[in-house]
């Protein structure tokens, strides 16, 4: 019997124990590089989203007042946009896309916004940008800030003093409230649709949802393995503390049922913002992020409607 016990111990020492250790480095480490490593995303009719980017980029090169565009961020990464210009511009919107998507999956703006002045862009490792490596914001922000100030040189000849509002959809609308840590003036109003709270909140649910394991010990390797890599701390992303310090208008959007940031977020980061023009809406259930597909008049009017009720069109 002792010797049954002893070989099941050198067993478990031996064998065992250094197996499981090895397999929860693997799975930390494939989860990180689908983190943070550029890849292909198939939609959800089994197109590629870079076909389908391609289809949509043939229509936007034809159009006589979107021209294809770059600019360099302060870290010397080239990022790849469209800007299009309107005489008579009532603003100028920037478009931030959500994590895996593309500028050209946020065209439906320049016809349901023509008033404005538009740049779409893609942030760094996704779309046309270059960039090794996908932060969820970490280093995006700097793409945010670039663009804003590419999109104020680009139009100051046409429409002077047109005030700048940014529209970011999921990790672009949190990528801006971190783009205001560093440039407190950067827009005049932002619109925040379907925007996580935090960062490690939605890895460990993203996590949890589609490898179907728990998050530790797996969440703190990958962490690590992530802020080594890709100098990405994932704790300091969070827009729910930052947002107290933006004095900017926000409108936040949400579907009232999505399966990847929850509602909660939105109502979490409205609750801790302070100015007393944000505005709140809770749509409809849709996939993430897709109100503004489904429901675009509904859309527009809020977004008009806030950025009516800030006063600063009174300003062209």
């Amino acid at each position: 019997m002792n010797v049954l016990k002893n070989l099941f111990f050198k067993a478990l020492i031996f064998y065992v124990f250094p197996l499981s250790v090895l397999a929860v480095f693997i799975v930390s480490y494939l989860a990180m590089c689908k983190l943070v490593f550029p890849s292909e995303l198939i939609l959800s009719d089994g197109t590629k989203l870079s076909e389908r980017a391609n289809e949509i980029r043939e229509s936007l090169d034809k159009r006589s007042d979107t021209k294809k565009v770059s600019f360099k961020t302060k870290d010397n990464i080239k990022i790849s946009g469209y800007l299009t210009i309107r005489k008579g511009a009532i603003a100028n919107l920037l478009v931030c896309h959500g994590y895996q998507s593309c500028k050209e999956f946020s065209s439906d703006v320049l016809d349901l916004f023509p008033n404005y002045n538009i740049l779409l862009f893609d942030f760094r490792a996704h779309g046309q940008s270059d960039g090794k490596y996908r932060t969820l914001g970490c280093h995006e922000y700097k793409d945010v800030i670039a663009a804003v100030n590419f999109l104020k040189d680009k139009t100051k000849n046409y429409n002077k003093n047109l005030p700048l509002i940014i529209l970011g959809t999921s990790m672009g609308g949190s990528t801006a409230i971190k783009a205001l840590e560093y440039e407190p003036n950067l827009c005049n109003a932002i619109i925040l649709d379907s925007s996580f709270s935090d960062l490690r909140t939605i890895i460990y649910h993203s996590f949890k949802y589609k490898a179907n394991l728990p998050a530790y010990p797996f969440l703190p390797i990958i962490e690590r393995m992530t802020n080594f890599l890709a100098s990405c701390d994932i704790g300091k992303m969070c827009p729910s503390k930052n947002i107290k310090n933006v004095k900017q208008p926000i409108l936040f959007i949400h579907s009232c049922i999505d399966n990847i940031v929850p509602p909660n977020d939105s109502l979490l980061l409205y609750a801790n913002s302070l100015n007393n023009k944000n505005k709140i809406w809770i749509g409809r259930a849709v996939e993430h992020s897709k109100l503004r597909k489904k429901y675009p008049n509904i859309y527009k009017n809020k977004v008009e409607k806030f950025i009516k009720e800030t006063g600063l069109l009174k300003r062209t």
